[in-house]
């Protein structure tokens, strides 16, 4: 029975050994060197250390605090919000609006990233509102105060769809009975949602806050789009700099590895949370 459950398994083993545990052994080993595929030259730990004197690491570093804040603050409020909104409503009108809400998550980033673009032009939608109430134009991707939450904005927007549909399963597995019994007691709606159903889901809230975080540092597509400079790099965005365009091949890889160390810390945690949810 084991020989056979091996080699079922087998298939799905080798599969990941070769597309996920070859390519970390081979980012991990090139970290350690100074390369250009030409050439390559041992350095050791160098490459680790030049990250933390290196201003494009650092930049992207200090950017990942807001982007992490700010996308774990709009997919909770966005997905929240919308899910208690429809939780009463009839199972038509909660699965209509599971379709719609989810509808930006199946687009392709980059094509989504392109609608906004044209919004927040010099001459786009955005700035034609600001105009109807004396405000002068705003140069949205002209500078980090306004292109990071321009970019968290045009993120929550496309993809807090997959949360609502995680917290509304969740709201709708609790027993009315509880709900009931408080209206009963003289609870009212905004009770009932801060004091009862909010507590209860909160597993599953701590859940879509670790999965935004993991998110937040692997924006890239809608950087790449929207404001492909320094100032708005995620942690993302600057190993394919570094890499694809310096050619910094031993500090990208270098960045992957610290990159992909945070990124199994948060995914411990959220393995954690899903257990108690």
């Amino acid at each position: 029975m084991k020989i056979t459950s091996l080699i079922l398994l087998l298939p799905a083993l080798l599969f990941f050994l070769l597309f996920t545990g070859w390519p970390i052994f081979e980012v991990v080993r090139m970290s350690l060197y100074k390369t250009n595929f030409i050439a390559s030259t041992f350095v050791g730990l160098d490459n680790y250390k030049a990250l933390f004197s290196n201003e494009m690491f650092l930049q992207s570093m200090k950017n990942s605090i807001f982007y992490v804040i700010l996308l774990t603050f709009g997919h909770l409020f966005m997905s929240v919000t919308v899910a208690l909104a429809v939780f009463k409503l009839n199972k038509r009108w909660q699965d209509i609006t599971r379709i719609l809400v989810y509808i930006p998550v199946l687009a392709a980033g980059i094509i989504i990233a392109q609608v906004w673009r044209w919004i927040f032009s010099a001459n786009g939608v955005a700035n034609w509102l600001l105009s109807l109430v004396g405000i002068d134009k705003v140069n949205w991707f002209g500078q980090s105060a306004t292109a990071i939450p321009v970019v968290v904005f045009v993120v929550v927007v496309s993809s807090f769809g997959t949360f609502v549909i995680i917290i509304l399963a969740n709201l709708l597995s609790i027993d009315k009975s509880i709900i009931e019994a408080a209206m009963i007691d003289g609870a009212s709606e905004r009770q009932i949602k801060w004091k009862i159903l909010l507590p209860m889901i909160f597993p599953t809230l701590s859940l879509v806050a670790l999965l935004a975080m993991i998110n937040a540092l692997q924006i890239f597509e809608t950087i790449y789009a929207l404001v492909p400079q320094q100032y708005a790099y995620t942690p993302t965005f600057c190993i394919y700099t570094m890499g694809f365009k310096l050619s910094q091949w031993g500090m990208a890889s270098a960045e992957s590895v610290l990159l992909l160390c945070v990124v199994v810390v948060l995914s411990l945690l959220k393995r954690k949370v899903e257990h108690e949810v």
